[in-house]
């Protein structure tokens, strides 16, 4: 066989490879939902736009963004709010919750009691506001990797639900009840991922999900096509 025809044939092979790999990166791409500069921003200024922002950050931020929604539902601060609802030792995702709420009503101006004798006594509450984790979730879906062997990037998906009441204590009557979701999706890069995944929650760390069976069987299929051809060129121009 022409050693020129083998050359091409490799030229052909290898571009049809990396093309293949850009339209799965921009498949990847488009089925975000939030890029990471329109994401959580409630911390106060704790992860900038184009800062890395760690799973822990954005858990705490879209908490951030709940509580707010549910806030604005209450009478103009100052006002004292009680959190009403009992976390479990075990419920670390609701401790998280609650920490977060307290930390927001309070910068919004609130005087904030919660449920327990020392915290109510001399106390009269305006307004009550329970907050409920329904879910707290991280996932790694996809990842991307060179010719099929070295992995590039990981994309991530955090999520948190959380049920919110607010009513007014003397009354009783309910100013807010609604089951409100977040969202995030964005990609990190390989060396990244050691930075944003974190032990300290079992919601901040997850397994990295590989890419199917059926694509990564491709990429080797193309790989061995290659090394053949390079094999016989090589074989060709010896002799």
């Amino acid at each position: 066989m022409d050693k020129r025809i083998l050359v091409v044939l490799g030229l052909v092979l290898a571009a049809t490879c990396a093309r293949a790999e850009t339209k799965q990166e921009t498949k990847q791409e488009t089925k975000q939902e939030t890029k990471a500069d329109t994401g959580p921003v409630t911390l106060g200024g704790a992860a900038a736009a184009d800062s890395l922002r760690t799973n822990l950050w954005l858990v705490e931020a879209m908490m951030g963004e709940i509580v707010s929604q549910a806030a604005d539902a209450l009478p103009a601060a100052p006002a004292r709010v009680l959190l009403t609802g009992k976390v479990t030792d075990g419920d670390r995702a609701g401790k998280l919750l609650r920490v977060v709420a307290s930390r927001v009503l309070r910068e919004r101006g609130y005087e904030v009691l919660v449920s327990h004798p020392d915290s109510v006594e001399g106390h009269r509450p305006d307004c009550e506001a329970d907050f409920a984790i329904d879910e707290v979730a991280l996932k790694y879906p996809d990842v991307g990797r060179t010719l099929g062997l070295w992995r590039r990037w990981v994309d991530r998906d955090v999520s948190v639900v959380v049920t919110a009441e607010v009513s007014e204590r003397a009354s009783g009557r309910l100013l807010f009840s609604d089951r409100i979701a977040r969202r995030f999706n964005d990609r990190v890069s390989n060396d990244e991922l050691l930075r944003v995944d974190s032990s300290l929650y079992p919601f901040t760390t997850a397994s990295v999900r590989e890419t199917g069976w059926q694509r990564r069987l491709e990429e080797f299929a193309v790989l061995g096509t290659l090394a053949g051809l390079i094999a016989v060129y090589f074989a060709n121009t010896g002799s």
